[in-house]
């Protein structure tokens, strides 16, 4: 279930009327939607971000569960396109350069879609959704593909970490731009949380960790 508000902007900054839809998006789990409200309303959680999406926090075994595939690799490259529902998504290719679940070990690419994009001087953007970089590493957890099927994201952004290096040391860390995160705390009400990958991590210290969820839960993706 999701809650879309479109709002129509214009200006590109360069005085020729760039029309821009931009899309405020909360995707919201099952059951999910009252109890956002309240808590917006009655636990004080502080306003969302300027066109950002609530949507529930997911713990790092969460996030692995949820997705069929892991994958560490480089992106080659992003194409939009107009979907048939008339909205604007992006197919992102990803080199494989590690695949940490799934089972294909031959692929040597992966196609990633997210909503929203750019054709001409049309563009959609959906507050949440992940972002790529040509030639950047990114570790992504997917679900929902195949071989001739585009996949998704797990939890949005939630479900991109970046690799970069600091001080010779390859460090990752979790995309939550534009997402507000949400959790039952003990007493059942929804708090602010930081999602997966609270601070930056090795690389290679997260990898081991994530290798040891997926052998623990081998049954494979549970969402």
């Amino acid at each position: 279930m999701s809650i879309e508000i479109v709002c129509d902007r214009s200006l590109d900054g360069r005085g020729r009327g760039l029309q821009i839809w931009e899309m405020l998006k909360f995707p919201l789990l099952s059951g999910l939607i009252g109890p956002v409200v309240a808590a917006l309303f009655l636990v004080g959680l502080p306003a969302s971000p300027a066109n950002g999406s609530i949507i529930q926090g997911l713990e790092l075994r969460e996030l692995v569960s949820h997705a069929d595939r892991i994958v560490l690799g480089r992106v080659l490259f992003s194409e939009s396109f107009q979907r048939r529902d008339g909205q604007i998504g992006t197919w992102h290719r990803i080199a494989v350069e590690r695949e940490i679940r799934g089972n294909a070990p031959d692929e040597q690419e992966v196609i990633i879609e997210t909503l929203g994009g750019h054709i001409g001087d049309i563009a959609m953007r959906v507050e949440g959704e992940p972002s790529f970089r040509v030639d950047e590493r990114v570790l992504v957890f997917i679900r929902d593909g195949g071989p001739y099927t585009a996949f998704r994201p797990v939890g949005m952004g939630q479900g991109v970490m970046r690799v970069h290096m600091e001080q010779g040391i390859e460090m990752v860390s979790q995309s939550r731009e534009g997402l507000m995160l949400v959790r039952r705390n003990a007493k059942g009400r929804l708090e602010r949380t930081l999602g997966a990958l609270p601070e930056k991590e090795r690389l290679d210290r997260l990898l081991l960790k994530l290798r040891d969820i997926v052998e623990k839960n081998a049954g494979g993706a549970d969402e």
